[in-house]
């Protein structure tokens, strides 16, 4: 990633945009974790591509463009994010994604599994003045627990825990591979809620499920956020979109070359891609318990 020309090492990159340069205007992709975010990453870049195949491991400078970065944000900073604490990498990261607006390309697509903090000690997290839009993702809970258990290597009792508590984060640290700072999540329904609810800039709620069912569909609706390239956006580009991001050309891929995406911790990144998954992967007991969770979000949204 250094070495890529979208994303200029820090010794060699301005700490502060250069004068007079207007700010990028930059499109979040949210939610929260094992939700569909990187399928519809691949789809997008795709779509921006007229339709042509992705490659899961090579598929442009997006792919770096993870909110949560440590590099972006040392590079912005220009300081070493492993000598602050966690609160003030926190209240540093609104001006740090301002500074990212004043030399990184506009409608650059950022992936984000924070929830949407209007308030960090230095006000809103996500920007309005370097927002164009916002696309966020939802998934039935049920087969997020058993995903997300799948995807760390942990019990899903603890996952479903960690999905009620109103502090969980997904920790920082720089060992694994793990290079980003950290990401506040809320609760899963406060996750939820905290996007849809928002009225700092536009928004897309779009559930997993209905990617699953129609992607053509979906990728019609989030084309108008994607601004002059969604204008040149052709029916032949959705068609070409869906066929490169199906279930079982991503999993081939990663069959055969692996995804550096993958944590150490599963066996595989592209596990099923379905929904109802729940009903064979979870107890009566756990199904109960994430319904007492999350029950009002889960009805606002189709769930139950």
């Amino acid at each position: 990633m250094p070495g890529d020309a979208l994303f200029p090492s820090p010794a060699h990159s301005p700490a502060l945009p250069p004068a007079g340069r207007p700010l990028s205007r930059f499109l979040w992709l949210a939610s929260y974790p094992k939700s569909g975010n990187t399928w519809m990453r691949l789809a997008l870049d795709s779509l921006r591509r007229g339709g042509a195949a992705v490659d899961i491991n090579v598929f442009g400078a997006e792919e770096e463009a993870i909110s949560s970065s440590r590099f972006h944000f040392d590079l912005a900073a220009a300081i070493d994010s492993g000598d602050l604490l966690p609160d003030e990498i926190l209240a540093a990261r609104p001006a740090v994604f301002r500074v990212l607006a004043g030399i990184l390309p506009d409608g650059l697509c950022w992936k984000v599994h924070e929830a949407c903090l209007t308030e960090t000690g230095a006000g809103p997290l996500f920007p309005p003045d370097v927002t164009r839009a916002a696309i966020h993702i939802v998934r039935d809970p049920r087969d997020v627990a058993v995903s997300f258990a799948a995807h760390q290597g942990h019990s899903i009792d603890s996952v479903i825990a960690l999905m009620a508590d109103p502090e969980a984060m997904l920790s920082a640290g720089r060992s694994g591979g793990k290079r980003q700072v950290s990401q506040p999540l809320r609760t899963w329904s406060g996750h939820a809620v905290s996007w849809m609810d928002q009225t700092l800039y536009p928004v897309i709620t779009v559930r997993y499920e209905e990617m699953l069912a129609d992607l053509a569909a979906v990728l019609r609706r989030v084309i108008p956020l994607l601004g002059p390239e969604g204008e040149a956006c052709s029916e032949a580009a959705v068609a070409g979109a869906v066929e490169a991001t199906r279930f079982a050309t991503l999993r081939g891929q990663e069959v055969q070359a692996g995804f550096r995406e993958r944590p150490p911790e599963a066996a595989v990144f592209f596990r099923q891609g379905t929904s109802g998954g729940w009903r064979d992967g979870l107890t009566a007991r756990q199904v109960a318990r994430i319904e007492a969770d999350h029950g009002p979000v889960m009805e606002r949204l189709g769930y139950l």
